[in-house]
């Protein structure tokens, strides 16, 4: 498979975090990957009540008090395929620009960070600014929402205009979604100030630029000319059953969709973990 890949996971000591680890070991284990848990907190950290995930059977959960990097450990030994290496540093006295930095020399290929719900349990004060963190990686951001069921990858959406779309980000999402054999669409919406693309013309482009440019066979094109964005995004998720939105932050209506910033939660329309990767 090339190079290992790292997946960073930033631990900053709240559920959502905990339910974003596990979603983490999930994709290394699958894309035999390591895992960083990047340690934000304090010293003398809680216990924390984690939700473990069986991938087989994904209703078939188990609760434990165990700390989150031996809790993934164990269930990491459990697994009979591949088994991440998982190692935790500390990062407590880092700001974003040295996250950043970090992000690069450690050769990061993917961070994860959980977002909250709207449960008193879940909020907490940002700890790092995932907007200066995009400003400052070249590396992708995926948040994921406490609320979401954890499941394997089924379907991936990448919402961009395809006169504009780079190909390196439809490589990534390929190279993430083929442990699964999942499918990669693209929500071709036009940018801001420009006509739609009829569909034939779009089907053109996409089969000439798209497919014979990314050596992977499940790629599919949605060309959305629906206009009411808070539809078309309903649509994305709900009706085409999506498991990862993918964006390029503040690119192709990310701030009608996400807002002009990412906060400790996600918008309410966007109930599916979210890939962001930088402009």
């Amino acid at each position: 498979m090339g190079e290992m890949k790292t997946i960073l996971v930033i631990n900053d000591g709240t559920p959502q975090c905990d339910h974003a680890a596990q979603f983490a070991l999930i994709i290394a284990q699958k894309l035999e990957a390591n895992i960083i848990m990047a340690d934000a907190c304090v010293s003398n950290k809680p216990k924390r009540k984690l939700l473990a995930y069986v991938e087989e059977d994904a209703k078939s959960f188990s609760h434990s008090e165990q700390e989150i990097t031996g809790h993934l450990k164990e269930l990491n030994s459990s697994y009979t395929g591949f088994k991440p290496d998982i190692k935790e540093i500390d990062i407590s006295s880092f700001n974003e620009v040295q996250l950043a930095e970090l992000t690069i020399r450690e050769q990061i290929w993917l961070v994860i960070k959980g977002m909250a719900d709207h449960s008193p349990a879940t909020l907490s004060k940002l700890r790092f600014n995932v907007n200066i963190l995009l400003n400052r990686s070249r590396c992708p951001v995926l948040l994921v929402p406490y609320h979401w069921s954890l499941k394997p990858i089924e379907r991936l959406v990448y919402i961009a205009d395809l006169r504009y779309c780079r190909l390196q980000f439809i490589r990534f999402l390929a190279e993430l979604a083929k442990p699964w054999s999942a499918m990669v669409s693209i929500a071709n919406l036009a940018a801001r100030g420009l006509p739609p693309m009829d569909t034939n013309y779009a089907t053109a482009v996409f089969n000439a630029e798209i497919c014979v440019n990314v050596a992977y066979d499940k790629l599919l094109l949605n060309n959305i000319r629906e206009t009411d964005m808070a539809k078309a995004v309903d649509v994305i998720i709900n009706g085409m059953h999506n498991d990862i939105l993918v964006m390029v932050n503040h690119r192709f209506h990310f701030e009608e969709i996400v807002g002009r910033y990412i906060t400790e939660e996600l918008p309410d329309q966007i109930t599916i973990p979210l890939l962001i990767f930088p402009y």
